[in-house]
Order: structure tokens, then sequence, then C-alpha cells
């Protein structure tokens, strides 16, 4: 199921009104929300299989096999690696080896020769040589015998794979010496600044999360301000500086061997970190999509058999993508289960203590009053038609935004990783050119070794800004514009449910009133015996249709507000506000980084200024 060839991006138009997927169950969809998931095929926990992983960290993985590896190398690797996921860049590999002491020579044997000449060993293919010669981040495994060689080069002994996997067979890796404390105050340099914590939000109680109609009203009418403006936001001036923040991490693995699955921890403003399952992740969907058919929902990552790192880190940032929407949604971020699903220390005990949740629908708890009926627009369908027509054509553009971003961000980090090979290689350079042939006073080759030096340093630091850049690249600028494509995505879903789930049955309850009201002035007129009987029996279905016609009207007023106060409150100020937010801060993020840059190699060539000629 999980694995299934994607659907193409074409299937939701048509001739009739531009989404030809509509024709599909919606009811049946919903209930699995993995199926209406439609992201872009860059994004590994697309609906494309899994791909292989590759073939290095393949071979990697028979050296090491099921070795039981010793506490300092999975302690070195947590310390470069605190986001857990699963690998870590060619300048942090570097930095926890020279912690290690050995010279700069070694290093880089270790560091270059000897990890290629590995995957020589392992597998003759030069594709191999290729991929690990040219990747800007190592993986787990290969930063585990990376350690182990550095153990070996400690002890003195030979650098060969052959020596690694002997060892790990005999769960007699070796351990080497470092000083991890060093690895502190420059790690948490490079952290994305935390989001400042924001005043907790009221309390919610669990006893009962779906009796919330009087709250819920109460809250979107503070926060839409007056519902009949149509030129207005409708939410409170400088709202996008008040949003609230949900951050995903990864605990690990939990369960048995056929019975596995990941946990994550939600970390919200409203309370302490809660641990949560896929399963509880989807069960939340479902029960949202239900009770707000007609609200913009962002669909979750789907699920796969078989993940790598790769993908579950993906996924993980999708689900944070998909908790910070909901959580700043003016309509559902008030919704009582959204509490508990951010509150509750075990969801799974809370299900069991309220088996039986209310999944109607919203329309059936609330009711407009006059002022937010006449606040709809006469044209609201024109205006629906216009985001309709253009929302493929914007999903793909934003796509392809995305495609490129993470293509420039994969190459600023390889030049990072060579501006660090430079730098490393430099200093072994330096090492083995330590004594003239005209003896240890000479000059000219003392001058051009401390210039080489501050080559070397400088490219090092010009290594370290590009490195934070990229990760500052990756962990905000491109989520701000997969969490753009993903708005457009659920917008195109939203128009889907609309399509399937607004008709209703008034016209066949009229006629049937009809009807039944001339078959009931037929016995009037007759008043054969027991006609008082059946007039009554017709009476009384005449006002059940009546009630259910009654009830038909105001949902589909309330249809038409939501569509509105989606397109209005919701799409229009998120696709812009956010936005500009987003541009503004990679601009002075940029500036920034760009003139720290240039700074550095101005600083460079004052360093070398005096190196001699002769």
């Amino acid at each position: 199921m999980f694995n299934a060839p994607r659907l193409s991006q074409n299937r939701y138009q048509s001739s009739n009104n531009g989404f030809g997927g509509a024709s599909s169950s919606f009811l049946e969809d919903s209930v699995n929300p993995l199926t209406s998931s439609s992201y872009d095929g860059l994004d590994p926990w697309s609906a494309a299989p899994t791909p292989p992983p590759p073939e290095v960290s393949s071979s990697f993985a028979n050296v090491i096999a099921d070795a039981t590896v010793p506490a300092i190398y999975t302690k070195a690797f947590a310390a470069v690696d605190p986001n857990a996921t699963g690998e870590v860049s060619v300048n942090s590999l570097v930095r926890v080896m020279s912690t290690s002491s050995l010279p700069a020579a070694t290093i880089e044997k270790v560091n270059h020769n000897e990890i290629y000449r590995v995957a020589i060993s392992i597998n003759d293919s030069p594709q191999i040589v290729n991929l690990v010669s040219s990747k800007p981040r190592v993986s787990k495994l290969e930063f585990f015998v990376a350690l182990a060689l550095v153990a070996f080069a400690q002890e003195s002994r030979e650098l060969s794979i052959e020596q690694v996997a002997a060892h790990a067979q005999q769960n007699t890796l070796p351990e080497p010496v470092l000083d991890l404390s060093a690895l502190s105050a420059t790690t948490s340099a490079r952290r994305t600044p935390d989001i400042p914590i924001r005043s907790p939000a009221p309390a919610y109680s669990s006893d009962d999360p779906w009796n919330s109609t009087n709250r819920v009203i109460a809250g979107a009418s503070a926060a839409n301000g007056p519902a009949s403006s149509v030129a207005g936001s409708g939410l409170p001036s400088g709202w996008w500086k008040r949003q609230e923040t949900v951050s995903v991490s990864i605990l690990g693995q939990q369960g048995f061997i056929l019975n596995r699955y990941m946990l994550y921890q939600i970390q919200h403003d409203r309370g302490s970190p809660v641990p949560r399952r896929y399963s509880e992740f989807v069960w939340l969907w479902d029960c949202l999509v239900k009770r707000y058919p007609f609200r913009i929902l962002p669909s979750l990552p789907p699920k796969r058999v078989g993940p790598d790192e790769n993908f579950i880190q993906q996924r993980r940032k999708g689900l944070s993508r998909f908790l910070n929407y909901v959580v700043n949604h003016p309509v559902i971020k008030e919704d009582g289960l959204l509490a508990v699903f951010l509150g509750e220390p075990s969801l799974e005990a809370w299900r069991k203590q309220h088996p039986l949740i209310s999944l109607d629908e919203e329309s059936a708890s609330k009711h407009l009053d006059r002022v937010e009926e006449m606040s709809i627009p006469s044209d609201l369908e024109e205006k629906l038609a216009i985001v309709r027509k253009k929302i493929q054509n914007v999903i793909e553009q934003w796509q392809k935004l995305c495609f490129i971003a993470e293509r420039l961000i994969r190459r600023r980090e390889g030049a990072a990783s060579d501006l660090q090979r430079f730098s490393l290689t430099l200093s072994a350079l330096n090492e083995v050119n330590a004594e003239c042939w005209r003896g240890e006073d000479c000059e000219l080759c003392s001058g051009v070794r401390t210039g080489l030096d501050t080559v070397g340093s400088h490219a090092q630091h010009a290594s370290d800004l590009l490195e934070q850049r990229s990760r500052a690249l990756m962990n905000n600028t491109l989520e701000s514009m997969k969490a753009q494509r993903d708005l457009y995505i659920a917008v195109r879903d939203l128009y889907i449910r609309h399509d399937r789930l607004s008709g209703d049955q008034v016209e066949k309850l009229k006629k049937r009133v009809e009807q039944n009201s001339s078959k009931l002035e037929g016995l009037k007129s007759s008043q054969k015996d027991g006609w008082q009987t059946e007039a009554e029996k017709y009476i009384g279905l005449i006002e059940k249709d009546q009630a259910a016609i009654a009830a038909a009207l105001s949902r589909r007023v309330f249809v038409r507000h939501c569509m509105w106060h989606e397109l209005r409150v919701v799409l229009h100020n998120r696709e812009n506000a956010l936005l500009t937010q987003a541009v503004q801060l990679f601009a002075r993020e940029e500036a920034s980084f760009s003139k720290a840059f240039s700074s550095n190699w101005v600083s460079l060539t004052e360093g070398v200024e005096n190196m001699p000629f002769e």
C-alpha cells in the first residue's frame, strides 16, 4: 500500500471543475490520510518506492556487521549529530578526529586515502569510490569506521580495513582517545538558535475535549475581527509574530522485531514534551479531517516499509510542518482533541478511557449569526474559481523551487566539505615540509609555511561559515518553502473534499414535501374514515422533511462561510505574510553570511601580505 506508484499530479484536472479525481470517494480516502498525501518527488517520503541505500554504507555495514561498538563511538557521533539525523558533515567528522591529537597528515590519511581504499577493498566498483569521495556528508557506519582507524593510528598500528573487520567480528573494536569536551563550544555555536518559548496557552480539560462549542466560537470571534469586513485580513495585526511553535524530534525505535515502530517526541509551548507514534498522528489527522472537512488541512507524510534514516528524517520534518500548521489555524487550534494530542502523556491510555469520540461535522455544533452570514460575498464562487484554476500550476512551481533550493544547499555543503579537505591537506603538507634542507633557520621556508597555515585556517573558517549557512538554509528557508507548497496542496485537497461533501438533498426533500402536502390535502378534502390518523402521519413526515431542509440550508450557508473564511483569512494571509517573513529573514541572513564570508577572505589578504619571496 505504501509503496504503490504515485498517482499523476494531473489526476485532479478535468474539464468540468478542474479536479477530475473528485469522482473517487473521499469518504474512503478520509479513512486513510496517506492516500491523499501528495508531495513532490524530491522528498524521500513521497509515494515512490524507497531507494536502496548507498552501496558504500552497505559495505561498511558488512565490515561493522552487528558488532558492539564502544560507547565513545556513539557519544562522539551524538555530539556532532544532536538532531539524530543519522549522518554528519565531513567537517564534523574532522572536528571529532582533531580532538585525538593526531598529526594532520594522519587525519588526512584516515579521512581520505584509507576510507577510499576501504571502499575499493570491499568492492572494486569505481562508482563506490566516486560516491564516497564526492559526498559532503558521512553516515554513522562510515563515522564508526573512521574512529576505529583513529584508534589504530593512536596505537601506531596498521591502518587497514582488515583490522577493523577482524576486531568487529570479535566485538573488540578499539577505543580512540578523544577530547569531546573540546567540541561543546564549537557544536553549540553551530546549532540553529532556539525559538523563544512563548507564554503558555490556556489549559484545556481532557474530560470532554469535544464539548467546546462555546469556547471555539468565542475564540474565533476574537481572532477573526469584524466578520463582515471583506477588505480586512480577519486576523489581529502582527499575527505572524505570535505564531505558536511545535518541534518534533526522534526518540528512536520501540517495540520488538515484529512490532517495531518509530517514536517521536513533541515539544509545544503549551506544556511538557510528550511521545507519539506515527499511527497516533494518523488518528489525529483522521479525526480532524472528519470534523473540519471544509477547512484547509495539510496531509501527512506517508509511512513506508523499511525506511532509511533519510526517509525518517524527512518524515519528521513533514510531521513538524503539519503540527505547526494546525496549532496556528484560527479555528482548528481551538479544538480540544488537538490539546489532548499535544498534552496527554499517554495518548493510548487516554483513548482507552474515551472510546467514543464524536466525529460530527463542524456544522453540527456551530451556528452562524446574522453578521457572519451577511459577510459572505455574493461572488464567492467566482473568487473560488480563480484559485481553483491556478492551484495546480502554483503547486508545480513551488515543487520546482523546493528542488532548486535543495540543490543549491547541497552544493554549498559540498563546497564546505572541499574547503575542509583543502585546509586539512595544507596542514599535512606543512608537516611534511617542516624541515628544510638548509636547516631549521630557513626564513624563506618558515615564512611560506606560515602563510600556508594562514590560508588553511581561513579555508577552515570559510568551511565552517558555509556549513552553518547550509544548515540554516536547510532547516529554515527550505522548510518555509515546503510549508508554502504544503499549503497549496492542502487547498487543492480542500476543493476535492468540497466537491464530494458539500452536496445536499434539499431539492429532493422539497419535492417530497410537496407530494406529501398534496396527499394531505387530498385526505382532508375526502375525509374518509380514519383520515385523521393518516393525516397525522403525513404531517409528521412533512415536519421531519422541513426540519431536514432547514438543517441542510443552514449547513449550506455554513459551508460557504468556511470556504470564504479559509480563502480570505487562512490562505490569503499565510501565502503572503509568512512568505514575506521568510523572504526577509533569508535576505538578512544571506547578507550577514556574505559579509562574514567576504571579511574572512579580506582578512586572508592581510595575513599573507608579508609572505617572503626570497
